[in-house]
């Protein structure tokens, strides 16, 4: 289970992604870690509406994002997306996968720290965001 390393950074999601977020966490499935991250994060998200200033950029469903793995010190771009949205050769990956429940709701700059089920540190940072 992921577990609070530090404070962690402000997140906002829109209205309609929380309303996807918080149905795909609670459909039926065996738990997995990214699944349980979702979950935790879904309670801290600041809620702003649709149609809100897209001059505050933040990780949305559908956002391609270019992050650095801290610990591994690689960088990556990825799409965040729902279940059935991921793919790994389009670099597409799922709210339900532990990169991709850290990257929901961030901003550039934002560094998000969780505790994996290996019981290893994860660090990430947010380096682009693309709409």
């Amino acid at each position: 289970m992921a577990t609070r390393t530090k404070a962690r950074p402000k997140v906002r999601v829109t209205e309609s992604d929380f309303d996807k977020l918080t149905a795909v966490s609670q459909a039926p499935r065996a738990p997995t870690p990214g699944a349980e991250l979702l979950i935790e994060e879904l309670e801290r998200f600041s809620i702003v509406p649709d149609h809100s200033d897209r001059r505050l950029k933040f990780v949305r469903l559908g956002s391609k994002v270019t992050y650095r793995d801290l610990s591994m010190q690689k960088e990556r771009t990825v799409r965040v997306g729902l279940p059935g949205e991921a793919d790994v050769d389009e670099n597409r990956i799922s709210v339900l996968a532990p990169v991709g429940a850290a990257l929901i709701g961030l901003t550039v700059g934002d560094v998000f720290r969780w505790t994996g089920p290996d019981e290893k540190l994860r660090e990430i940072e947010v380096l682009s965001i693309e709409d």
